[in-house]
């Protein structure tokens, strides 16, 4: 008894001989180096024309409950000195609203506001970096100083209108001092564009070489 089978013969139609490719490649090394000398000629023009960035930057966090609650206890004699759960509750969430007002006006004022991860799993403070980018160092540190500022007023106006303007409630803490960064694109860049151009480059040599090939076999 015989068993037919169907298989049939693997096409080599669709097969790829890597040493004409290779020698395609090497033919036409003239239009790779051209494409690559121009990815980082276009590079390198871009970044020369490029404004100078920088970015001022600081660490925040939420401001303290117990000086949250020892300002409005002093402004308020009928606030008990250890107040119970629920009063507890009501400080902390104000507390919340007027941090996440003031994250909301950073906003409005382009400053950017990213969470950081803790570095242990410890009960540390969530802690947050404000950024601010201009084209100069001192416009960089003031914008930032002047948006922190304006968050800051303006979150306590909006959830503790009753506090005087004096008063030491802030609705973020400030850890640290304002640092600033040149972040304008470096010489990586030019790089990056001359490598655009050496792939960019191989793909147009790379597919000429298969529409040559398709012609090819479609002939033979």
């Amino acid at each position: 008894m015989s068993i037919s089978t169907n298989s049939k013969p693997r096409s080599t139609d669709d097969e790829i001989d890597l040493i004409p490719l290779l020698l395609a490649l090497w033919s036409s090394k003239k239009t790779i180096i051209a494409t690559t000398l121009a990815g980082a000629a276009v590079s390198f023009a871009i970044n020369a024309t490029a404004p100078e960035q920088w970015t001022a930057s600081t660490y925040i966090t939420k401001s303290s409950l117990y000086s949250l609650y020892k300002e409005i206890k002093d402004n308020d004699a009928s606030t008990q000195a250890n107040p119970p759960l629920k009063e507890t509750e009501l400080y902390s969430s104000i507390q919340n609203d007027m941090f996440y007002t003031a994250m909301g006006v950073m906003a409005a004022q382009s400053v950017n506001v990213k969470e950081t991860t803790p570095k242990t799993g410890k009960n540390e403070a969530i802690l947050y970096v404000a950024s601010a980018t201009a084209t100069t160092e001192a416009l960089a540190r003031s914008q930032l100083k002047s948006a922190l500022d304006a968050a800051n007023t303006d979150a306590i106006a909006l959830n503790l209108p009753a506090l005087t303007p004096g008063d030491n409630v802030r609705a973020f803490n400030a850890i640290d001092d304002v640092k600033a960064t040149n972040t304008t694109p470096s010489k990586k860049f030019t790089l990056l564009g001359g490598f655009l151009g050496l792939i960019l480059g191989s793909l147009f040599v790379i597919s000429r070489f298969l529409i040559q090939q398709h012609q090819h076999a479609r002939r033979t």
